[in-house]
């Protein structure tokens, strides 16, 4: 009984390496490729803001067609399958491009870390104990979300202090080093009943790509994934406008740290507490992130001349976020695959993150154009709002329904 409740066996641990390595070349790019394309390119903010977010387009097709044929060609071919060719576009990058040509790269870039993730994603689930499962699997995704600290700490620096051939250069570091951490892993395709199989084999359906159980929590998801990627792509440019462009590193990293602390402990009390328990709380602490980011920006402080409540300001949004949607995300994948058929957690897992990677996709050229349109600081006065849509979304899709049974 032991060795069943142990969370910290190798594979959990090698397959959480593999999807910090992948996801720090996502969010290094993610989050400068803004800069780069208004730079380079001479693209409007929305434009630059699509060009860091098109790749989230690309991870819904990727996402897409894993969650279908995941259980068909088998979890191992395909970890290694698309880890290659993760590693494969990453070369592209060093190609002279135009805004054309590095739109398609983003693309393709999105698709391979998509199929890349869904299927590490669904298979971490079987080295996970049962009785653990929202605790494993929100420990198991701070590979992710540490990256979204260290990725963009990355990206910013080797941008802005060395070159972008540098920040391409350690890219395809760590998208290949993703690739070799891949092959010792003991990633194996469950055993299905017949009954199982012939769903999986079914023949093509809408129905077949996504999962219905999964979409309560896809729906909340998909507003606050707009918010996130909406601030990761515009706080380098924001932190510049008001005179502490040093912030937006320190503001990651802080964010990413936090996360450690939090999301084991929130994926506990889920498991030992339910998720209404967790679940509000967060989502009010992430609409008071966004207010505080906000804040930083309103004449109040612009015109007091000193930066020190500004930088106070985005420190505090930075520790709330990381209690806030960075506990977020995996518990809501957690609750999705709890209420999901063994055979389906794949889908499961796809329709989840396809909602995540949706709203990230227009999140970055939405806001972008919010803020042409008015300010940095009332494009985060507008993500609290939608917040607050994604909390009333989650408790009359899901929340209520929780608390009745």
């Amino acid at each position: 009984m032991k060795q069943q409740e142990n969370l910290w066996n190798k594979d959990f641990i090698l397959t959480m390496l593999t999807g910090f390595l992948s996801a720090m070349v996502l969010y290094a790019t993610m989050t400068t490729m803004a800069a780069y394309s208004m730079e380079r390119l001479s693209v409007s903010e929305g434009m630059g803001g699509f060009a860091s977010s098109i790749s989230m387009f690309g991870g819904i097709l990727g996402r897409l067609y894993t969650g279908r044929f995941l259980d068909r060609v088998g979890r191992r071919k395909l970890a290694l399958l698309c880890s290659a060719a993760n590693a494969a576009v990453c070369c592209a990058y060093f190609l002279p491009v135009s805004l054309p040509s590095l739109l398609v790269i983003r693309f393709l870039h999105g698709v391979t870390f998509g199929s890349m993730h869904n299927t590490m994603a669904t298979s971490v689930v079987e080295f996970i104990p049962l009785s653990r499962r929202a605790e494993g699997i929100a420990i198991y995704t701070l590979n992710f979300t540490v990256a979204t600290a260290f990725g963009p700490m990355m990206g910013i620096y080797l941008a802005n202090s060395v070159s972008y051939t540098a920040l391409w250069a350690a890219n395809l570091g760590f998208a290949f080093a993703a690739f070799l951490v891949v092959l010792p892993i003991r990633i194996r395709t469950p055993d299905f009943t017949e009954e199982q199989l012939s769903h999986i084999h079914a023949k093509m359906s809408l129905g077949s790509f996504f999962e219905k159980s999964a979409l309560p929590l896809a729906s909340m998801i998909i507003l606050l994934s707009v918010c996130y990627t909406g601030m990761t792509a515009f706080t380098e440019s924001y932190t510049a406008q008001l005179g502490i462009p040093q912030i937006a590193s320190v503001f990651f990293l802080i964010y990413g740290l936090f996360i450690i602390v939090t999301r084991p402990f929130a994926g506990r009390l889920v498991d030992r507490r339910g998720d209404n328990f967790v679940m509000v709380p967060t989502m009010i602490l992430n609409a008071l992130s966004f207010a505080l980011l906000g804040l930083a920006g309103a004449a109040l402080f612009a015109a007091s001349g000193s930066h020190t409540a500004q930088i106070t300001l985005f420190v505090a949004a930075a520790l709330i976020m990381a209690a806030g949607f960075g506990t977020i995300l995996p518990l809501g994948q957690a609750i999705a695959v709890k209420s999901s058929p063994s055979h389906r957690i794949g889908t499961t897992t796809s329709t989840y993150f396809i909602f995540s990677d949706a709203g990230a996709g227009i999140g970055a050229a939405l806001m972008g154009t919010v803020a042409e349109g008015s300010s940095f600081s009332a494009m985060f006065f507008v993500e609290v709002a939608i917040s607050l849509a994604a909390l009333a979304v989650y408790w009359t899709l899901h929340g209520r329904k929780v608390r009745k049974s």
